[in-house]
C-alpha cells in the first residue's frame, strides 16, 4: 500500500525549513554514516546560514548563496541542512547528483536557487 502527504502537509512541514538553519557538507550520507561522523571538519570549514523561498510546487530553494573556504581535501557527497551553528540537531540532506572532488585549501560554492529540499 503506498501513501501519500498532501501538498498543505508538505507545505507546513517545507515552511518550518525557510530560515533558521544551517547548511554543513558531508563526504558521506548522513542517515547511514551518521550526521556527525559524515561531517567535513578542518581547514576552514565552517556551516553556512541559510534562508529558503517559502514552499512551492513542495519545495524550497536556498535565497542566499553559499561558500566553504579552505576546505581540506576531500569527495563532498552531500549537503545537510542542521540547527545550530555547531552541534545541534541534523534536520534533512540533499545527495549531490555527482560527488564534488575539493582539493585541500580549495572552496565550494553554490549560487543562490541552486539548492532544493522537497516533498515528493
Amino acid at each position: 500500500m503506498t501513501g501519500r502527504i498532501s501538498d498543505y502537509r508538505a507545505h507546513k512541514w517545507l515552511g518550518q525549513l525557510t530560515s533558521g538553519f544551517y547548511l554543513a557538507v558531508h563526504h558521506d550520507n548522513p542517515d547511514v554514516a551518521g550526521a556527525y561522523a559524515s561531517e567535513v571538519f578542518g581547514g576552514g570549514y565552517a556551516r553556512q546560514p541559510m534562508t529558503f523561498t517559502s514552499p512551492n510546487n513542495r519545495a524550497i530553494f536556498n535565497l542566499n548563496a553559499v561558500n566553504w573556504n579552505g576546505l581540506p581535501g576531500v569527495t563532498i557527497t552531500h549537503l545537510a541542512l542542521w540547527d545550530a551553528l555547531i552541534n545541534g540537531n541534523y534536520e534533512a540532506a540533499i545527495e549531490l547528483d555527482v560527488p564534488v572532488r575539493v582539493l585541500a585549501g580549495k572552496s565550494l560554492s553554490y549560487a543562490s536557487g541552486l539548492l532544493a529540499f522537497s516533498l515528493d
